[in-house]
């Protein structure tokens, strides 16, 4: 973030463009980072790391009916993350909590049963703890806030609403967070 910054100082965007608003989304989440360090600090001591895609998101899910079919775009197995920072790549997809405001915490909920029959073996805790990981991901997440300036081609107008989106999503996570997370404990507890 600091890097991104320091960029944007040496030649300001326009004050009407993505980039602008990068630059001042940015800014605000450098100065937010304590208090989202605060908030994780709730976290497990330990979540459970498993290898994961990486990069499970609906693009990448190929369907067939209701359920998955194949999963794509995966790199050679080795990177280990939490499987809540999984789930919650999936469940708490910007466009999916947007879409339907008053419907995420259901969504969720319904997921996170689905995933932990599937995986009995999950700690509790790590289930729990989905709602926040993925507000705090969010919330560090420089992408495509970056775009701009490390990759100017790649900015499309849908690339600048998804950014805009995932924006967006964290304040409705943070601001979910304790009912979210109340749910869950009655389902996984």
């Amino acid at each position: 973030m600091e890097a991104s910054l320091a960029a944007w100082a040496a030649a300001p965007p326009p004050p009407e463009s993505f980039a602008a608003w990068a630059h001042r989304t940015t800014a605000r989440r450098l100065d937010a980072l304590p208090e989202v360090a605060a908030r994780l600090a709730g976290l497990p001591a330990t979540l459970t790391a498993q290898v994961v895609h990486g990069d499970l998101s609906s693009p990448n899910l190929l369907l067939r009916g209701p359920s998955v079919a194949a999963l794509i775009d995966f790199r050679p197995p080795g990177r280990r993350r939490s499987a809540a920072w999984e789930l919650g790549r999936i469940v708490l997809d910007p466009r999916t909590v947007l879409a339907r405001p008053g419907d995420w915490i259901p969504g969720l909920a319904r997921a996170v049963d689905a995933y932990r029959a599937a995986n009995p073996g999950l700690p509790a805790e790590d289930l729990v703890a989905v709602p926040r990981v993925t507000a705090g991901y969010l919330a560090c997440s420089v992408y495509p806030l970056s775009e701009p300036l490390h990759g100017p081609a790649a900015l499309t107008p849908a690339l600048e609403a998804y950014g805009r989106a995932r924006d967006e999503a964290a304040t409705v996570l943070w601001e979910g967070l304790e009912e979210a997370e109340g749910v869950l404990r009655d389902l996984v507890l």
